[in-house]
């Protein structure tokens, strides 16, 4: 772009109200201005980058390819896709899920494996891939299932994918967490589970949804594995969610090496060494959780609603002041309870 003077500014001014206000071609401007269709093709172009000229697509349900692009630039992600937050929890989800269906769906060359850890998340992606999103797809559990449960996450989440791509599961016989370390050791060097945990880390595409220390949002709870009281203490240890089942701090260290011992999941630095690892999460609870996946490297690939998108360029160090008020006002959580959470 040319060294900015007032002059170049003007003619990008006058070149904008022509074209976008005037309703001009940019023949007709550059005739208006004397200079060549070239020349009003560039003063656009630079008004573009400038934020002269700001281009705004209004609907409830368009992308925030701003708040996209910082997010891509500051925590240095591959691709990021950010919907806004809807006027309710569930509605929300189902955007950002869909969103990630499409994602999947449209990844070249199809996908062919891929490392998915269980939950309600994940379950409501697969619930809105359609059928043959891909053929042949092996999908490879990452971590142990759930003992006492309401409804079917394995099913829901693996099975669903595997269905509807026309494949098969290859499924971690065991409990997530276990009452002993000693036991974790002997079913990790079993051979069917060290296979298909070997399998998960090799995935070159991976999916989940980080979890949430919240007991009432915890699916690790509702599964049986923590009470509510020792997810409470975990979190008073300086956990702020889960990835796989291990519970890691906002800067991605293990929160408890202890319960870590007794966690059947692959290893975490398998997934820093994935090539294209897709984090999926909506509403404030998860914002924590959503934030010390990337700041820890486990994510290239992120997919949330813009609560998480703003709290997370709100905490990055780059981000100025100005910038976060600019955020907050253009990207407002709509939903009670998350503009509650955030605050």
């Amino acid at each position: 772009m040319p060294k900015q003077t007032a002059d170049y500014e003007e003619q990008m001014l006058r070149a904008a109200e022509l074209y976008y206000y005037g309703d001009y071609t940019q023949a007709e401007a550059a005739e208006k201005l004397g200079v060549t269709r070239w020349t009003v093709g560039r003063l656009l172009d630079d008004a573009r980058k400038t934020g002269i000229v700001r281009i705004v697509i209004d609907h409830p349900r368009a992308r925030r390819h701003e708040l996209e692009v910082r997010l891509r630039q500051e925590y240095g992600l591959r691709e990021v896709i950010v919907l806004p937050s809807q006027p309710s929890s569930a509605i929300t989800l189902r955007s950002v899920c869909s969103a990630a269906a499409m994602h999947l769906a449209s990844i070249r060359p199809s996908v062919r494996r891929i490392a998915v850890s269980w939950g309600r998340t994940v379950a409501a992606v697969a619930a809105e891939l359609p059928n043959g999103w891909t053929r042949g797809i092996e999908v490879v559990q990452t971590n142990g299932g759930p003992t006492v449960t309401q409804g079917n996450p394995v099913g829901e989440s693996l099975y669903a994918l595997a269905d509807k791509g026309g494949g098969s599961v290859r499924s971690l016989a065991g409990p997530t967490i276990l009452e002993d370390a000693r036991v974790a050791r002997l079913l990790r060097s079993d051979g069917s589970i060290a296979g298909t945990l070997k399998a998960a880390e090799a995935c070159r595409v991976m999916l989940y949804s980080p979890g949430s220390v919240s007991p009432d949002d915890s699916v690790l709870v509702r599964s049986g594995y923590l009470s509510a009281e020792q997810m409470r203490l975990m979190e008073e240890s300086g956990a702020v969610g889960d990835v796989m089942s291990h519970f890691i701090t906002i800067d991605g260290s293990i929160a408890d090496a202890g319960l870590d011992a007794r966690t059947l999941s692959m290893n975490l630095d398998a997934v820093q060494r994935c090539p294209n690892a897709i984090v999926v999460a909506a509403g404030a609870r998860k914002a924590l959780a959503t934030r010390a996946a990337v700041t820890a490297g486990l994510c290239t690939t992120l997919i949330v609603d813009g609560v998480i998108a703003t709290a997370l360029l709100e905490a990055h160090p780059q981000t100025h002041e100005e910038d976060r008020r600019n955020l907050t006002r253009t990207d407002t959580p709509t939903h009670p309870e998350e503009r509650k959470e955030l605050s």
